[in-house]
C-alpha cells in the first residue's frame, strides 16, 4: 500500500462536449484507492466574458448560452466522477467551478496547496489554457504534479525512472515522490549526458544511497543523450525498460527559455510515453 499520500486533487477541464475523455480521472481515482487517500475532483470550465459593453444582445445571448452549456458539462463530469469513486470504494468530494480563467487558476492553486499531490491530463500544445493550468500548478502551488498522457487510466508504478541532474528541483522531485518510489519494484536513477555534460560527480550514484536508506530498490544508469536530446533519451529509455513513470524536476531552465528554445520539461509535456511526476 502507498503510504503518506492522504489527499489527491484531480483536475479536469471541460471545453467541448461530453465526448471529452480524461485519463487523469481514472488514473487519479486508481491511485487514491491504492493509497487509501481522499480524492477531490475539480471539474472546471472557463467562463466566457464579454469584451465590450456595447456588444449586441444576440451575441450576449450566445455567450450566456455557451456558458450554461460549459457549466452543465462540468457539473455532469463531477457527478460522474463521484459515482466512479463510490463504485471503487474511494472517498471523494467534487466541485464544478465555472469561473474566468485567472480566477480558475487561483482556485486550482489554492486547492493544490491543500493536497499531497495534484493529477491532471497532459496537454501537448504549449500555448493553450490547459498548459497554462499545468504550469500554474507546477510553478506556484508548492506541491508536486502528476501529468497523465492519454490512455493511462490505471495507476501503475512498478518501474520508475528518476531523472537526475543534481539540481535542487530534481532533489525536490525525489523527496516528493518517495511514497511512490518506496512501493516500486525497481527505481532506476538515470543521468543523461547532454550537449553540455553534467559534472562528472553527477552520475546518479550520489543520490542512490540516500534513496536506499529510505527503502527504495534503486539502481543507477548514466546514458549518452541521443543526438543531444535529453528528453528523447528519457522517452526511449522509458519505453525500452517498460517504465511506468518518470520522476523529474520541472523547468531547470526558465519556462520562457524552454518555450522559445525548447527544453526537457517542454518536450516531455508535449510527448511522454508514461505519466510525469514533476516538482518545481
Amino acid at each position: 500500500m502507498i503510504e503518506n499520500i492522504k489527499s489527491v486533487l484531480i483536475g479536469l477541464t471541460k471545453e467541448f462536449g461530453p465526448e471529452e475523455t480524461s485519463s487523469a480521472l481514472g488514473y487519479g481515482l486508481s491511485l487514491a484507492q491504492q493509497a487509501g487517500a481522499h480524492a477531490t475532483v475539480q471539474a472546471a470550465s472557463v467562463k466566457l466574458g464579454l469584451s465590450s459593453a456595447g456588444i449586441s444582445k444576440v451575441v450576449a445571448g450566445l455567450v450566456q448560452e455557451e456558458n450554461r452549456r460549459l457549466q452543465a458539462l462540468a457539473e455532469a463530469a463531477a457527478r460522474s466522477a463521484h459515482g466512479n469513486a463510490g463504485a471503487a470504494g474511494t472517498v471523494c468530494s467534487t466541485a464544478a467551478p465555472h469561473l474566468g480563467y485567472q480566477q480558475l487558476l487561483a482556485v486550482f492553486r489554492a486547492q493544490a496547496r491543500l493536497h499531497d499531490l495534484t493529477i491532471i491530463d497532459a496537454e501537448p500544445e504549449a500555448l493553450t489554457p490547459d498548459r497554462g493550468l499545468i504550469d500554474a500548478l507546477l510553478m506556484d502551488s508548492g506541491r508536486p504534479l502528476l501529468v497523465v498522457p492519454p490512455g493511462q487510466e490505471v495507476f501503475q508504478a512498478r518501474r520508475i525512472i528518476l531523472a537526475w541532474d543534481g539540481s535542487g528541483r530534481a532533489a525536490r522531485a525525489a523527496a516528493d515522490a518517495l511514497p511512490l518510489l518506496r512501493t516500486a519494484e525497481a527505481v532506476e536513477v538515470v543521468a543523461v549526458m547532454g550537449e553540455k555534460d553534467l559534472p562528472t560527480s553527477v552520475t546518479g550514484a550520489d543520490i542512490a544511497p540516500h534513496l536506499s536508506r529510505h527503502g527504495v530498490n534503486v539502481t543507477v544508469q548514466t546514458l549518452p543523450a541521443l543526438d543531444g536530446d535529453v528528453a528523447e533519451t528519457l522517452r526511449t529509455h522509458a519505453t525500452l525498460t517498460h517504465a511506468e513513470m518518470i520522476v523529474m524536476g520541472g523547468y531547470v531552465h526558465s519556462r520562457l527559455r524552454e518555450l522559445v528554445f525548447g527544453g526537457v520539461t517542454q518536450s516531455l509535456l508535449k510527448q511522454s510515453p508514461v505519466p510525469l511526476f514533476l516538482s518545481y
